[in-house]
């Protein structure tokens, strides 16, 4: 699966016939790298090459152009759709095409003989399926092939973002593989991912996330195409996000969505907490999953907000409700590609943090892993564990309406103050601290409104927003 790049002298010609995909640098392609694919079979009359490699203009969302992969300039990304191009005949049953290709985990897979209802793996590179997972014309074959950055050719920052999919030759590395276990009397796998020098019996037990899949995929994706592994690896070395076990689950075995899918608290969650060493607080648990996938982490949310601290619900549109019990508890990333058509309704989710702590990020990408890659790194690095991030537009508010309030100086400096240590200490994993600070802060807004240095509206507003993290803090204190 980690395929490294050759030197110019190994470009693609018609002697290189080597199965499966070559990346090479080539000073002619406009992003520096070119990749080469072979793919054998002497059977086949006609094979395609299909990869979701497409682009559009990032630095200019208003421009409605798809460009061809030979057309990359800088600012432009992966999430035109799928490039679909008859691959050509090298003879003896060997199928060749070469294709410029930009920074990052690039998805691609083959048509053969014309039918597009199999999504054909690549022989030479296929991803590592899981045991019990779909077969056949059910699944959808994601092959990955990792491009470098060429940082004078493709010269875009968010490109280069999507280095953190690459593997670093010297990143430790954590280790995956599909676990058996047993649910309604038969053996199914999870997706394990364990971080480089897991200890069973390290004093503080790791944190758990858990990845769900989409539609013709299942509990393989996340772990292949998904780069789990990879960016975990790149993260955990680059000090910007904990160690954490990961796991991959299979909608097919969670059991009713009426019933908030009950295999899943019932018997994977207690199989994974009584296997590895992990903790047993909802709050470092994690749930996301990419389009199906999000219905699945909105149905959780809907069933029982609390049983998670974090949720991940992308590509899969915003059908959270309002009313949902304890809302204002987990802490909630929504997400999609610009130009995803499961991308969630921005009114809809602001409507929701109203109630909750919800935020919202957009990425360049469609219905596809480049969105979803950028999705994963964006969660694990900068939302995951850092509550924080989430509290921050509540405190922004409490300042803008102390901003606004018509107290003195040395007043609103007192309140403002009161704020930023509340979030200072939240950050500092100190939540006993920051809700005594914040009560302080309510305390305080109680007076000037005694006072009359607040009007009883001014209060009641302030008063609102504050218990609202007050709320959320204490309930992860209980």
């Amino acid at each position: 699966m980690v395929l490294s790049t050759v030197p110019m002298a190994a470009q693609a010609d018609d002697a290189n016939l080597t199965p499966g995909p070559t990346v090479y640098a080539d000073p002619s392609s406009p992003t520096g790298y070119t990749g080469h694919f072979v793919y054998y079979d002497p059977d086949a009359t006609s094979v395609r090459f299909v990869a979701d490699i497409l682009l559009r203009n990032w630095a200019d969302q208003s421009d409605p152009t798809v460009y061809q992969p030979s057309q990359y300039t800088p600012g432009l990304m992966r999430g035109g759709g799928g490039y679909d191009v008859e691959m050509t005949d090298a003879g003896n049953g060997y199928w060749v095409v070469d294709v410029p290709l930009a920074a990052g985990a690039n998805q691609y897979w083959f048509y053969v003989d014309g039918n597009t209802s199999l999504w054909v793996a690549d022989p030479a590179n296929s991803p590592i399926f899981a045991p019990d997972g779909l077969t056949g014309t059910a699944r959808r074959a994601f092959n990955k092939v990792f491009v470098p950055y060429d940082a004078a050719k493709q010269d875009f920052a968010p490109l280069a973002a999507r280095q953190i999919e690459l593997p670093r030759a010297d990143s430790p590395k954590g280790t995956w593989s599909y676990v058996p276990f047993q649910v309604n009397g038969t053996t199914r796998t999870l997706g394990v991912y364990l971080p480089p020098d897991y200890d069973p019996n390290r004093a503080e037990p790791y944190k758990t996330i858990y990845m769900q899949h989409g539609s013709g995929q299942d509990q393989s994706d996340w772990m292949n195409m998904g780069d789990v592994p990879v960016i975990m690896d790149n993260l955990i070395q680059d000090g910007t996000t904990e160690p954490a076990v990961v796991i991959t689950t299979n909608t097919n075995y969670l059991g009713s969505s009426a019933q908030g899918y009950p295999n899943l608290r019932n018997v994977v969650i207690p199989f994974v907490e009584a296997n590895y060493n992990v903790s047993l607080d909802a709050i470092d648990r994690a749930f996301a999953g990419l389009s199906m996938g999000a219905g699945v982490t909105q149905t959780l949310i809907n069933f029982d907000a609390d049983a998670f601290g974090y949720y991940g619900p992308w590509s899969g549109g915003a059908s959270v409700r309002t009313t949902t019990p304890d809302l204002d508890k987990p802490y909630i990333l929504f997400g999609g590609g610009k130009w995803d058509f499961g991308l969630p309704n921005a009114n809809t989710v602001a409507a929701l943090d109203q109630v909750g702590f919800v935020e919202n990020v957009v990425v360049a990408g469609a219905h596809d892993f480049n969105t979803w890659n950028q999705m994963f790194a964006i969660f694990a690095r900068d939302y995951l564990w850092q509550p924080e991030s989430f509290l921050q537009d509540e405190v922004d508010t409490l300042k803008a309406g102390v901003a606004a309030a018509g107290l003195n100086k040395g007043n609103t400096t007192a309140l403002t103050v009161k704020l930023d240590q509340t979030l200072d200490l939240v950050t500092k994993d100190d939540s006993a601290g920051a809700l005594e600070v914040l009560a302080g802060f309510a305390a305080q807004v109680s007076e000037f409104e005694a006072a009359g240095k607040l009007t009883a509206e001014q209060a009641s507003s302030l008063t609102a927003v504050a218990q609202k993290i007050t709320s959320n803090l204490g309930h992860w204190l209980q």
